[in-house]
């Protein structure tokens, strides 16, 4: 009984690594790859932006292209909207999030629930924040320094110059950080800071750009805290009469600026432009990266921008090439 015993040890150990191999080896089957037909949530709580959209809507081709199913959600300025939304994809599984410029500082929940079902979650112009797989983005201080120095340079220090903004995402935080550095020793020059409301927020320009210049005669400047801002304030300033005279500067490059820079005295004279595109490919790309068990380089994935002006604008319903032109202003050449 003893000898028999000792002979059926060797053969339960056996069975055992060969269960072990047998789960390990399902395990190692089941592992997805990008080259699955993956389910990745996209979410947005700004859609309606032009920037938004188009870093939205470039994610979703390319998930069709890529063969994955991707949902996309509006939060239509709802953040608690686009978290709920956003934890609901995560209860159903779903293999990926992808954030398009939803604060991630106020979407730790959300976060932290992708963590715990390792599942990658990926943002735009969300901010980087602990337990994020990557924030993707022009960096928003940066592109606020370049705004704020060739404005104050511009006005010769002296002025009083509008800056709107909506200070509820992180990138939009930075470049009011910047552009307040820039501008910080300009003492010549009065800042009033408007905080926008969203949504609504080109009709709110609109208005209070209207009611600013009648109060105000000695505004020079204005800066916007993201392009779409800059039509309406340009508008306004052409009701009034002063076309040309106030200056106008944003970040981000949309078409509609750049037809307003082609126009005869305009008043938008320079946006810092990003690849929408190519930071929403960027996304996708991580995201594909990491299924496939690939690190990372860095989290903060910082992406170039370019300065765009009348001697630097593309071509019409063009952007500008992104591989050639350059974010310094001592690098542009007048035409």
């Amino acid at each position: 009984m003893y000898i028999h015993s000792l002979s059926l040890k060797p053969l339960a150990a056996g069975v055992a690594v060969a269960a072990a191999l047998c789960v390990s080896s399902g395990a190692a089957l089941a592992a997805k790859k990008s080259t699955d037909k993956l389910n990745v949530a996209v979410v947005a709580v700004n859609y309606n932006s032009p920037t938004i959209q188009e870093m939205s809507d470039t994610v979703m081709a390319d998930c069709k292209k890529r063969g994955w199913t991707c949902e996309l959600h509006d939060g239509k300025g709802d953040q608690v909207a686009t978290n709920n939304a956003a934890i609901n994809f995560i209860n159903r599984k779903f293999d990926a999030i992808i954030n398009i410029a939803s604060d991630n500082n106020q979407m730790g929940a959300v976060i932290k629930a992708a963590n715990a079902a390792s599942i990658p979650f990926v943002s735009a112009f969300s901010g980087d924040v602990p337990g994020v797989t990557a924030d993707i983005g022009a960096s928003g201080a940066v592109d606020g320094v370049i705004v704020g120095n060739e404005m104050k340079s511009s006005l010769d220090y002296k002025g009083h110059v509008v800056l709107f903004n909506w200070n509820v995402l992180p990138t939009l935080r930075d470049r009011t950080q910047g552009v307040k550095a820039a501008l910080f020793d300009a003492k010549g020059i009065k800042v009033t800071e408007v905080e926008v409301k969203v949504p609504g927020q080109v009709e709110d320009v609109l208005n209070r750009m209207r009611a600013l210049l009648q109060a105000n005669k000695d505004i020079n400047g204005v800066i916007v805290g993201w392009d779409e801002l800059g039509p309406p304030a340009v508008r306004a300033i052409e009701e009034a009469g002063l076309a040309g005279k106030v200056r106008v500067m944003g970040m981000d490059g949309i078409q509609p600026v750049y037809d307003l820079m082609r126009k005869g005295n305009s008043s938008y004279v320079m946006s810092v432009a990003y690849s929408k595109r190519s930071i929403a490919l960027k996304t996708s790309e991580v995201v594909a990266s990491v299924i496939d068990g690939k690190k990372v380089p860095f989290r903060a994935l910082m992406t170039r921008t370019c300065v765009v002006t009348k001697d630097t604008l593309p071509a019409a319903g063009q952007d500008p090439d992104f591989s050639k032109c350059t974010p310094f202003t001592g690098e542009v050449v007048a035409k």
